[in-house]
This record gives C-alpha cells, structure tokens and sequence, in this order.
C-alpha cells in the first residue's frame, strides 16, 4: 500500500515543476550572491569559503523545497484526501513517511541543480568526500523541514500554513547562522544549537575541520554529541508529531 501510494504522489509531483524549479533556483541565486563577495575564496580549514557556502546552500534549498513539498497536504485536506485514505489501510506512520519520501526526492533535485552550477562555476575547493557528505546533510535537513511542513499543513487551516512556511525557513536560517548573521552572545550560541538548521550548520562546519569558523559558530568535532542531539532530535519529534497530527485531523474530520 505505501509504495502504491510513493508512486502517485510521485507522479503528482511533476505536476508541481513550477514550484519545484523556484525552490532550487533560490540557493543558486543565494550561492552566487554571497560567493561573488570579497574574501569567500580565502581557505578556511579544508576548503573555502564558496566551499561552505555551497554546503550551507545544498541543505538551505533541500529544507526548502521539502518543506514545500510536504504543504501539498494544505491543498489535499479542504478535499477530504486525508479523510479518504483513512479509510485505507495506510497507517498513520507509513503516510508520513511516504510523503516524507517524496519531498526528499524533489530535495535532491534541488541539490543537484546547485551542484551543477557549482561544477560549472568552479569556485568551491574541498575535498571530494565533503562533496558527498553535504549531500547526506541536506537530505537530514529534508527530512526534518518535511515533517514541519505536515505539521504546520495538518495543525493549521491552509491559508495560515501556507503563509507560515517561508518565515519559518528564513527565521530558522538566520538564528542558525546559514546567513552568517553576526549574532552573537551566550544566548545566541544556545538557540543557535537548538533551531532545527543548527545542527547541520555545526555539521558543515566540522567536516571543514576545527580551523572553519564563521563568526562565533564553529570548533566542534564530527561526533559531537550536540549536532547529532540536535539534527536526530528534531527528524524524530517531527516525525512523531507529524502522525499524531495525522491521526488526530482524520478523526475530527
């Protein structure tokens, strides 16, 4: 029943290119912005800085997109398609995931695109792993903004979801540090590592070596107990969150 299911939102997908195609042009349009300012091509640990601004970009464009994919369920509730599928089968867990899946996929090719440009640019130096690995970081973060996007979509009436999504992203990015925003302060440094985009910055951060700062973000180690809290913290909450609002909307329908 859930790869029957994967396969339609799969095939509805391609009804929404348009939207698809936005949300991986605004990490090119990002990454071409900041990587054209003076310094960015100064190393910083084992790569420089259009390096990291092309990680920070691979999982800014993978959230967004996700998180855009998943608010489909905006337009499928006033429709009954929730109500409908209750009645199959399909478990409240199996849902989620399935629509998870699908906007992981449509993140990928967000990633790819930016990858692309970025080979054809030819301003990012790093190592060949870090290439690969940033794409592992992007798909986490895709899997965590989807199930904020399910969320936000199953909690709330479609025009408030809807209108929520982008302040959400860009309000994760800043307090993150995606933008290098100055903030700094005890306090900044806490919320820093709790927003679910912290995580990953910490993660991209690392992978560059202890040498890779960005303002007062930086210095961890791979295995840092507080970017895996982090990044396994908020797929797991969101993931469960996510089917309990599931279950909790088809009931009151």
């Amino acid at each position: 029943m859930s790869l029957v299911y994967l396969g339609v939102e799969l095939k509805r997908m391609g009804t929404r290119a348009v939207t698809l195609l936005f949300c991986g042009a605004m990490p090119v349009v990002f990454y071409f912005l900041f990587g054209s300012m003076q310094g960015m091509d100064q190393m910083s640990g084992r790569g420089n800085g259009n390096a990291v601004l092309l990680c920070f970009m691979a999982f800014y464009g993978a959230c967004m997109t996700a998180a855009t994919e998943a608010m489909t369920i905006a337009h499928e509730r006033p429709l009954g398609w929730n109500r409908t599928l209750r009645l199959t089968p399909l478990r409240p867990w199996s849902y989620i995931v399935v629509k998870s899946g699908s906007a992981v996929i449509g993140a990928l090719g967000s990633v790819a695109v930016l990858y692309v440009v970025a080979a054809i640019w030819h301003q990012a130096v790093m190592p060949g792993w870090i290439w690969l690995a940033a794409v592992g970081i992007a798909l986490l973060g895709a899997l965590t903004f989807a199930a904020i996007g399910q969320i936000l979509c199953l909690l709330l009436n479609p025009d408030r979801s809807t209108g929520l999504l982008v302040p959400v992203i860009l309000f994760c990015s800043f307090l993150s540090g995606v933008f290098t925003l100055p903030l700094s302060g005890d306090f900044f440094a806490v919320l820093q590592q709790i927003v679910p985009m912290g995580g990953m910055v910490n993660l991209v951060l690392a992978l560059f070596g202890p040498d890779a700062k960005i303002n007062d973000l930086g210095g961890m180690a791979v295995g840092d107990w507080r970017i895996w809290a982090n990044l396994t913290g908020w797929i797991v909450v969101g993931f469960a969150v996510a089917a309990w609002a599931w279950r909790r909307d088809t009931k009151r329908q």
